[in-house]
């Protein structure tokens, strides 16, 4: 009797937090987007006076964004048996009609997409003004530093979460509700695996599931850049690299789920183990990548849409999440590479996706609870083991292309 007192105690005082984090989530996420993307977009700008080499970088890793979330809507689609059109459309024209107009309507109106807007004036301002740059340095490196704090609670997080996740089907029903109806979600059907996620164990089950989605999504994109690495590098030993470097990383970003902190980590590993690895390209591609390097959080991003989609029984097309990857990839500037960022895609998403506002609460509430632990988890040892591999790759580009004058050292 105690024992289930105490439990329905802590489920509410769980479930409460998040329902007030929902509340507060509009009016924070823009301020936050702002914070971390103005300097980013600053020290983007300004690269042109550091070299061409940087300029091709952060336009190579560009790309890879833009090919990450490809690949992530094409796995999606084939996961959850998406359709081609949405069934409001006939056409290809009218889907590209429909969305078209749902996204221009959302970059006119949203004010997520405003602190974009006053974010990219700041940092064209910046690169002109230093004490504006230096203000603004300042206010990402606060966001930074405030994410060590989060490290020392991660554990009672991460309960929290468990509780959360496992009240979550009965709390959207009592609280939250579809026009004051009882919460009924649809059965997922995942590659042949039925899910209910109306229980309990249906719930976490399929959090799970939506977990290993993600891991196998990034470690597939992974290991495709370790083939383009072996391919362009003939003194790059796939051996050697997941002896000496991701045993050693990975369990650090797994756990974290902060890519801040293993930037030193890269530059020190790949100056002792790669050598022939030029400090210019070293600096400059892990130094661009630890910002600009997001190719797991957009995987993890499209595949929980899918998923949290297919929970509220909304089949998004092909064509929708294709024709969200604009609004994926310039959100992706202005993430802060600490646990939890996927937060900042949510809402934007959703108003691009079209899903109607009273069942955008119940969207952001399973896209919150779902995205935390074990997909953060995933994406992190994505996104920094991927830039490890890409300065393999570019320090090839960067011999044949731009002449290194430098003598090769471990510095």
């Amino acid at each position: 009797m105690a024992t289930g007192a105490i439990s329905h105690t802590l489920s509410n005082v769980v479930n409460s937090s998040a329902e007030t984090f929902v509340d507060w989530y509009g009016v924070g996420a823009p301020v936050l987007i702002f914070i971390v993307l103005a300097p980013v977009l600053s020290r983007i700008l300004s690269t042109r006076r550091r070299g061409k080499f940087g300029v091709y970088v952060i336009g190579w890793l560009a790309a890879t964004k833009i090919l990450a979330l490809l690949w992530a809507v094409l796995f999606t689609v084939a996961v959850f048996r998406l359709p081609l059109l949405s069934e409001h459309s006939t056409s290809i024209s009218d889907a590209l009609a429909e969305t078209s107009r749902s996204v221009v309507n959302t970059l006119a109106t949203s004010h997520f997409f405003w602190a974009i807007y006053v974010a990219i004036a700041t940092g064209l301002s910046a690169t002109r003004i230093k004490p504006l740059a230096d203000l603004l340095e300042k206010g990402v490196t606060s966001i930074e530093y405030l994410g060590q704090y989060i490290q020392p609670v991660i554990p009672v997080f991460m309960f929290a979460v468990g509780v959360y996740v496992q009240s979550l089907p009965q709390s959207l029903e009592n609280q939250i509700g579809l026009d004051g109806a009882p919460t009924h979600f649809e059965t997922l059907n995942i590659v042949g695996l039925q899910l209910d996620p109306n229980s309990t164990a249906g719930m976490v089950l399929t959090y799970i599931v939506g977990s290993l989605l993600v891991a196998v999504a990034c470690f597939a994109w992974h290991f495709a850049i370790l083939a383009l690495a072996k391919y362009k590098c003939s003194r790059f030993s796939l051996t050697d690299y997941f002896k000496n470097y991701w045993v050693k990383t990975y369990p650090l970003l797994w756990s974290t789920s902060s890519e801040s902190l293993a930037t030193p980590l890269n530059l020190y590993i790949l100056s002792k183990h790669c050598p022939w690895v030029r400090p210019t390209v070293r600096r400059i591609v892990i130094g661009a990548g630890s910002v600009l390097c997001t190719n797991g959080t957009l995987i993890c991003v499209i595949i929980l849409t899918g998923l949290v989609g297919g929970i509220l029984g909304l089949r998004f097309s092909l064509m929708e999440l294709l024709l969200v990857i604009p609004v994926a990839f310039l959100i992706s500037f202005g993430i802060p590479g600490i646990p939890g960022e996927l937060l900042l895609f949510a809402g934007p998403m959703a108003l691009v996706l079209g899903i109607p506002p009273d069942v955008t609460p119940l969207f952001l509430a399973l896209y919150f609870g779902l995205q935390i632990g074990l997909p953060d988890s995933f994406r992190t040892g994505g996104n920094t083991t991927n830039n490890y591999v890409y300065a393999i790759v570019l320090n090839e580009i960067y011999l044949k292309k731009f002449f290194a004058d430098e003598p090769v050292s471990h510095g």
